[in-house]
């Protein structure tokens, strides 16, 4: 998407969220979402063709199961963070991957990774080694078993 594209779909984009919200007494959640994802995708300092490069060298880490470097090739785009890096994982290989998250730390009982999952690129790792395993001693698809624990909290 070029500059000038980018311009006329934010700005399509407000009137359409405007009309949809104008006579409304508050906004529904799903609103309320798609405001701020607008508001983030109008401050992104990325641009596609940044996206794709980070992205392509990343999804190839991760076919290669190198967890460390695929979440840290990630970090490298404007506004990422461990939960996303690993969400952006999880969606391209839910079975191989899984989303980092508080509750599922603490269904887990990890409580000593809380302090650092936002940053620490081996505690992802430590997370998905720790949740691969358990998802298989259940004999349960990791996705499942993930959300599973997500759902307990």
């Amino acid at each position: 998407m070029n500059r000038n594209e980018k311009l006329l779909w934010y700005k399509n984009e407000f009137e359409r969220i405007h009309e949809t919200i104008k006579d409304s007494s508050c906004l529904s959640y799903l609103d309320f979402l798609r405001i701020r994802n607008f508001k983030l995708q109008n401050s992104s300092a990325e641009n596609e063709e940044s996206v794709q490069k980070v992205t392509k060298e990343a999804f190839h880490l991760a076919e290669e199961d190198k967890i460390k470097e695929a979440i840290s090739k990630l970090l490298e785009l404007h506004g990422v963070a461990i939960p996303i890096a690993s969400t952006i994982l999880a969606t391209k290989y839910p079975d191989r991957y899984a989303i980092i998250d508080v509750r599922v730390l603490k269904a887990l009982g990890k409580d000593d990774w809380l302090k650092d999952y936002l940053s620490n690129v081996s505690t992802y790792e430590k997370y998905l080694v720790e949740i691969r395993k358990q998802a298989k001693e259940k004999n349960m698809l990791l996705r499942d078993f993930e959300r599973s624990l997500f759902e307990k909290e």
